[in-house]
């Protein structure tokens, strides 16, 4: 198995295509839905590492370095790696096979070295804009074989520093998902099989809408490690154990100039958009109807069958119906009931403080009940929990937001006390039956 071989520049000029995804893809670490999308290959070289053009790599790495002093791979690693897209996330699926597992470096600290693990890294340049650092627009996607994680960005105020070469921090609130198996074992001089990750990264987390012909940059690369780090006590002394290689034949990563373009190929057919927001919004008139009519065939048999046990000549009651209308902000009508008085000073409260992280605790406080009493009248009056109570009027406060164009889905979800845009997105989807990017589309169309 030769390591693909090819030059930065090469690199640089190739596009990748990556293709539409129209089937569901589940991140469970299994590949049996992926089939027919963008797949590539490459191996370790077992000899020799090799720095980016115009780079020099770590002291003991640069080219005057004698090689027996490095620790070589035991065996060789090849990677297998598939790529597609949907119009919510950009999915990854890697096959790494490895004769020897070693995973010794915990994920301790404000940035642990799983790196030093074997495992794999995504480098994505969201706006492919980046020539020799990495930005702002600069991911990094870390995964080890055990299951840890770890995301960088570039950061702008390291971008400023000349003296450091990959200007980035961790600590980024990300969303993703992601899933790790492998075969064999760990730690161990026993010959093992092999790793994978399946991944995925929503568009929403890095910045971007995806579309047919949208470009980015991007790095694919490789950590093996096939020696236990047990007894080497510095970084530099671990390093030496540590090999490291790209999709490109590069073992020294982060520069942006030596990552490939890709490309999103393909679009979404009929079917995919009738599967979207569409038959969503169908869907729901269609179990909203059809609820609204089981429920009208229960009442009516329930009456029915009251009716049939009362009396002869008995008088019937009229059934009491209580409807809870939106009423002004400025004053309380004297024909709300006082549960529906205590829900409209819960939702003036909400409303006014909507940036805030407001607990059920916080709100029975604020409305002078207990936290029992407020499940209560929650639960008879809404049929739903003071949690969900909340978040829907901050839903509801963040659509009118987005609507008037006053933010992006990131800057909404933090105006509304929402510390992550991912778990927004999600919540918001479930609530109305659009994403956030979909709902701002539709209120473009129809202005």
């Amino acid at each position: 198995i030769a390591l693909i071989a090819c030059t930065a520049v090469a690199a640089k000029g190739q596009v990748a295509g990556v293709p539409y995804c129209s089937s569901e893809i589940l991140v469970d670490g299994q590949f049996d839905e992926w089939k027919h999308y963008y797949k590539t290959v490459f191996a370790d070289t077992l000899g020799h590492l090799q720095s980016a053009p115009g780079r020099n790599m770590m002291a003991f790495f640069d080219d005057s370095y004698d090689y027996s002093k490095t620790w070589m791979p035991l065996s060789r690693n090849e990677v297998e790696v598939w790529i597609c897209w949907n119009m919510d996330c950009l999915y990854f699926a890697f096959r790494v096979l490895d004769g020897h597992l070693f995973s010794e470096i915990d994920p301790l600290g404000k940035t642990p070295h799983i790196h030093m693990n074997d495992g794999v890294e995504i480098y994505i340049d969201a706006r492919a804009d980046s020539d020799s650092v990495m930005d702002i627009n600069d991911y990094q996607f870390l995964f080890d074989v055990t299951g840890n994680s770890l995301v960088f960005r570039g950061d702008q105020e390291l971008l400023e520093r000349d003296t450091l070469l990959v200007p980035k921090s961790t600590g980024q609130n990300i969303y993703y998902e992601f899933a790790v198996n492998y075969s064999g074992t760990l730690n161990d001089t026993v010959d093992d099989d092999f790793f994978v990750a399946e991944i995925a990264i929503p568009f929403s987390a890095i910045g971007l809408k995806p579309f047919q012909g949208l470009k980015m940059n991007m790095d694919i690369c490789c950590n093996d490690i096939d020696y236990s780090l047990a007894d080497a006590e510095t970084y530099d002394e671990k390093s030496l154990r540590y090999w490291a290689f790209n999709w490109i034949g590069i073992s020294d990563f982060g520069y942006p100039e030596t990552w490939r373009e890709v490309q999103l190929t393909g679009a979404p057919g009929w079917w995919d958009k009738m599967s979207g927001a569409k038959m969503r919004r169908w869907f729901s008139v269609y179990v909203s109807a059809l609820g609204i009519t089981l429920l009208v065939i229960i009442a009516l048999a329930l009456r029915m069958r009251k009716v049939m046990r009362l009396p002869a000549h008995e008088d019937i009651p009229a059934p009491k119906i209580v409807i809870l209308e939106k009423q002004p902000l400025q004053a309380i009508s004297p024909d709300l009931s006082a549960n529906e008085i205590i829900l409209k000073k819960a939702t003036d409260y909400i409303t006014e403080n909507s940036g805030e992280n407001i607990h059920t605790e916080n709100l029975a406080s604020e409305l002078g009940v207990s936290i029992r009493k407020l499940q209560r009248i929650t639960q008879e009056e809404l049929q739903t929990t003071p949690t969900n109570f909340i978040s829907l009027i901050k839903l509801h406060l963040a659509a009118t937001y987005l609507k008037s164009r006053k933010g992006n889905v990131s800057e909404t979800a933090y105006e509304f006390g929402f510390s992550d845009p991912g778990y927004f997105s999600k919540l918001f989807k479930r609530h109305f039956g659009l994403s956030p990017l979909e709902y701002l589309d539709k209120n473009d169309n129809s202005v």
